[in-house]
Order: C-alpha cells, then sequence, then structure tokens
C-alpha cells in the first residue's frame, strides 16, 4: 500500500511540496470521479439517482433543470455522492522499476527571452503537430489565436515586434484532461482497511471509511468557502502540470473562472456546449431522456456519462444497453438511443467487443483512467480494442483520492502499463494524442484547442527534451513543464521568464523559482491563502464541533517532488 505523503511547508511562499521515497510512482494517485455538474450552465449541481436503489423507482430530478438551489444539491448529491469517487491502494499489476518513468534523460537549459517586443509572442523549439514533427520550428501567435506555425515566421506580419523565446524544448498544445474532479484534489489517496478490490463503483461508495475520508469537503461542498479554494488547488495543480484544459470540473462558479479551461462550462470558448450527469445511465427515464434530445438541438454537442465502471453487480453491465435505449423496464426510454456522437462514455471497463462496435459505429467516444480503474477494479477497459475500431479516446486521472496525482503521472502510468503487458495499440505518441488532438475531440473543442495550428487558440506548453518528442511528455514530471500559455497569455513558467507578466506570484517548485499567474476572480490573495483555507477545512477549524477532523498535514501538496 501507498505510504502516506512527506509533507514540507515552504513558509515564505505557502507552498506545499511533497519530498522523498513515498510510493511506486506506477501505482501512485488513481481517479474515479464525482461531482459533475448535471444541471446546466449556471445550475452548479451535482445531482442525478443512485442506481443502488430499486431501478423501477426514479428518484432523480430534471438533468436539464437550471433551477435547482444549493439547498436541493446537497440534498440530491448525498444520494449517490460518492458513486464517483475513488482510493489510492497500492496496486502492483506490474514494478516500475525498469519503465524509466520520469527519467531524466534529455539536456535542457531552460527558455531564455531572445528580444522583447509588444506584439505577440514567437516560441522556437521542436513542435509537436498534428502529423509530425517541426524541428526548430517556431509557433507565433498574437492574442489568443495562432497565426504562424512554420519553419521560421519571421516573414508573419508583425512578427518583428514579437516576444522571441527560445525554448531549447518541446512545445506541445496544452494538455487535455479527459476526466477529473477536481474539487476532491486536495485530498490525498484513499486505502481502504482491506486493501481489496470492488466489482463496481456503487460498492467502494457506501464504505465507512470512504466517505470519512471526503467528509472535510462533502460535509460543506456546496458552499464557497470549500468548493472555491479546493476547486482552485485542482486547477492549480493541473495547471503546473502542463494542463490547460479539464472536464469534470463540477459546479460552475465565478471562483473558478480564468485558468484552466472548463470543458464542462468556463472554458472561454463560445457557449457551454456539455451536459453531464453522474448517476447511472439505467436512471435516466423518458422525460430525462427527451430533456438530454431536446438540448442536443439545441447545440449541446457533449454528453458525458460513467459508463459500466466495474465488472460485476449492481446492474452495472446493463448500463451500455440502457443507454442504446434496450431497457425493457417502464418509463425507461426503451428504444429511444442516447448512443451517439454527442457521447463521451467514461471508463467503459467492461464494455464487450460487439457493446465496442456499437460505440464505434455511432460516432461515441471514450475517456480512459487505467490507474483508477486497475487500483479499484483489478482490470481496465480492452484498450487495444478501443484503439484499433478507431474511437477517439481521451485520458485523465479521475481524481487523486483513487487516481494518479495529475495527468503527466497518468500518462506515465498508461505508458509503463502498456509496455509491461504488451499493448501495441498504446505508446508514448498515441498517448499525447490521447491527451491533445483527440482528447480535444472527445471533449467538444478540437475546432478551438488541441493542436498547434493556425488560428487555434494559443494553449501551449513547453516541455524539456526528452528521449523522443512523444516521451518529451509521457515521461514528463512537473520540473520538466518550463512555460504554460492559455489563450495566449503565460500562466506559469520558469522565473526567469517573470519578465513577462505583471502582478503574478513566484513559488519554489521542487527548489525553481516559478512565477504562476493567477485569475483575478479568485476570492484569494495568494496561493498562501488558498493552502490556510484548506488546512482549514481539513482541520474543521471554524465549524460544529461534530466537523473537527484535524488532517490539516494531509493537504495534498501542488507538486509532488518525490516522483
Amino acid at each position: 500500500m501507498p505510504l502516506r505523503r512527506a509533507l514540507l511547508l515552504i513558509a515564505p511562499l505557502g507552498l506545499l511540496v511533497a519530498c522523498g521515497d513515498t510510493e511506486d510512482p506506477a501505482a501512485g494517485d488513481r481517479d474515479v470521479g464525482m461531482g459533475e455538474d448535471v444541471g446546466g450552465e449556471d445550475a452548479g449541481t451535482d445531482a442525478g439517482t443512485d442506481a443502488r436503489t430499486d431501478p423501477a423507482v426514479d428518484t432523480g430530478t430534471d438533468p436539464i433543470d437550471d433551477a435547482t438551489d444549493d439547498t436541493t444539491e446537497d440534498a440530491l448529491v448525498d444520494a449517490f455522492e460518492d458513486v464517483d469517487g475513488g482510493f489510492d491502494i497500492g496496486f502492483d499489476a506490474f514494478d516500475t522499476d525498469d519503465a524509466d518513468i520520469g527519467d531524466d534523460t534529455g539536456s535542457f537549459d531552460g527558455p531564455t527571452i531572445v528580444r522583447t517586443g509588444s506584439a505577440g509572442f514567437i516560441l522556437r523549439g521542436d513542435v509537436l503537430l498534428p502529423d509530425r514533427v517541426l524541428e526548430d520550428g517556431e509557433v507565433f501567435f498574437v492574442g489568443a489565436r495562432i497565426v504562424c506555425v512554420d519553419d521560421s515566421c519571421d516573414g508573419a506580419p508583425g512578427a518583428a515586434n514579437a516576444t522571441l523565446i527560445e525554448t531549447g524544448g518541446v512545445i506541445s498544445p496544452g494538455l487535455i484532461d479527459g476526466h477529473n474532479h477536481l474539487p476532491y484534489n486536495f485530498l490525498p489517496e484513499w486505502v481502504p482497511e482491506d486493501g481489496r478490490l470492488f466489482n463496481n463503483r456503487y460498492e467502494w461508495a457506501d464504505v465507512a471509511s470512504y466517505e470519512d475520508h471526503v467528509r472535510p469537503l462533502t460535509a460543506n461542498r456546496s458552499s464557497n468557502s470549500h468548493f472555491c479554494p479546493a476547486a482552485e488547488w485542482g486547477e492549480l495543480r493541473s495547471l503546473l502540470h502542463g494542463t490547460t484544459t479539464i472536464q469534470g470540473q463540477s459546479f460552475d462558479r465565478n471562483c473558478i473562472d480564468g485558468l484552466v479551461r472548463n470543458a464542462d462550462h468556463s472554458h472561454g470558448l463560445g457557449p457551454d456546449h456539455m451536459r453531464t450527469a453522474i448517476g447511472s445511465v439505467r436512471d435516466i427515464n423518458d422525460e430525462d431522456a427527451a430533456n438530454y434530445l431536446a438540448s442536443f438541438d439545441e447545440g449541446i454537442t457533449r454528453f458525458a456519462v460513467h459508463m459500466q465502471e466495474g465488472l460485476s453487480g449492481d446492474n452495472i453491465l446493463e448500463e451500455h444497453e440502457s443507454f442504446a435505449g434496450r431497457d425493457d423496464r417502464p418509463n425507461r426510454h426503451m428504444g429511444v438511443s442516447l448512443l451517439g456522437e454527442t457521447s463521451i462514455l467514461i471508463h467503459s471497463i467492461s464494455l464487450t467487443l460487439e457493446q465496442l462496435d456499437e460505440v464505434s459505429d455511432t460516432g461515441a467516444h471514450i475517456v480512459w483512467s487505467p490507474s483508477s480503474n486497475l487500483v479499484l477494479y483489478g482490470e481496465t477497459l480492452d484498450i487495444d480494442a478501443v484503439v484499433m475500431r478507431g474511437i477517439p479516446v481521451g485520458i485523465g486521472p479521475d481524481w487523486t483520492l483513487s487516481g494518479e496525482d495529475d495527468l503527466l503521472a497518468e500518462l506515465a502510468y498508461a505508458n509503463a502499463w502498456a509496455a509491461r503487458n504488451g499493448v501495441d495499440a498504446v505508446d508514448p505518441e498515441v498517448l499525447w494524442r490521447m491527451a491533445t488532438d483527440d482528447g480535444a475531440f472527445v471533449v467538444g473543442l478540437r475546432d478551438e484547442i488541441g493542436a498547434i495550428e493556425v488560428d487555434l487558440a494559443a494553449d501551449l506548453v513547453v516541455f524539456a527534451r526528452g528521449d523522443t518528442p512523444w516521451t518529451s511528455v509521457t515521461e514528463a514530471r512537473a520540473t520538466d513543464v518550463q512555460l504554460v500559455f492559455v489563450g495566449g497569455e503565460p500562466l506559469y513558467g520558469i522565473g526567469a521568464l517573470d519578465a513577462l507578466v505583471d502582478g503574478c506570484e513566484s513559488i519554489d517548485v521542487c527548489g525553481d523559482v516559478r512565477f504562476v499567474c493567477r485569475s483575478s476572480s479568485s476570492v484569494y490573495d495568494t496561493i498562501g491563502d488558498i493552502e490556510q483555507a484548506l488546512i482549514d477545512i481539513l482541520e474543521g477549524t471554524g465549524h460544529d464541533e461534530d466537523e473537527q477532523y484535524g488532517r490539516g498535514d494531509e493537504l495534498l501538496p501542488l507538486v509532488d517532488c518525490s516522483r
């Protein structure tokens, strides 16, 4: 089983980092997720029905109802809040001693500013394009958009007035986390007392120690005093690991608007386009289905659901058939299929080959969370069969309670697992595509992000050079993330580039000085203030006597320096 992380408080900066030998890097943290917004753009509602109740009884609410208030929200969420939770237990499916995860093999001196200008930025380095690697190429962007990708952008209008940065590294599109539950990502792994595996996501949700583990958040989850610092900490952790877009940020609140993009709602790329559901798809009744279908006609392009997250029991194996309109129970949208090109099927562990054929034929999408799946259930989906069928696949660690702590760690985990288990369809380039080009398509934003192309948004990450262009990403550590742009704005980078920004914070990341630029919508003046708010939540400071936890030392750090 993984050991509790040792935490070191960097007092002057207020930044928690973990150090020392802690756990097998391949076991890491895993995601099983919880906390989607089922209500629409402004509902801020984690709603749904408990699939463990009598399947003939529908206790859910209209998934398109935007009027649900926070009081109703808590009551609804508590009914099945843990349906998608998770835990970090030791999983020894493979030994990573020879997997070279995160091995420092490349040479990298860090980006340097060649010249400063007033009209955009030019990044020079090895550029990862959808179809090739542009060695020693340039990416020129003005404002939020890319205007040139070429061997040299000197001839592009305005290039002479751009700030030129010699990155010395690999320039990738910003990473896309296909599935996560960020408000939980200040909590460390949950380890069941008996270290057992589970049959499905409904089983572990009833374990008392899990409920106790997440209670510091869930006792007041819908309150801004808890949601805002938790969500912002989760976004900061993502940003520092090269992730610029995430699906699964839960409530739509102003306090999380403006850092990483939230594919669910606050992505800054036009109208909201996604609906999500946390409960079992077997609990979608006729009225729910009609409301979903109507929303598709109104411009909703993606519907994210948890599909067959488990191996047996609790009707988990009937979810695909029900979603495809073949549930013969009364009031269960019989004959009305919700399976199609809008669908994002999260997990999909136990889909059969025939069902995967239907997923492919209907144009549906899948998000893979291998670390969480293997930790919770001992198995994951047949990713070989999925990739060979050409099904669009995204990847995400789910959350820190059971999945890897961040998307970089999830990519390393997936790569090592695939290599050890002879999964030929998965390699570093395929995994990189799951986290960029394919991942953007899965969440319905490929027209805006996911690739380095002219007219797309300038969501870019500079990584240290590794053995290959692709392993520069899939074997990267947080310290290899040198510079992050979201919409053309430098939000994170090495201290030497702090001249690019004004009014941002300096933080210590594993001994290196970095700058971080947070959203003006944040209710916290500093990262240290966010940290203290979360420590108070874990301690139970200022709450009723029955909410005294004394767990402030468990705060998950922004960066684990032992990895």
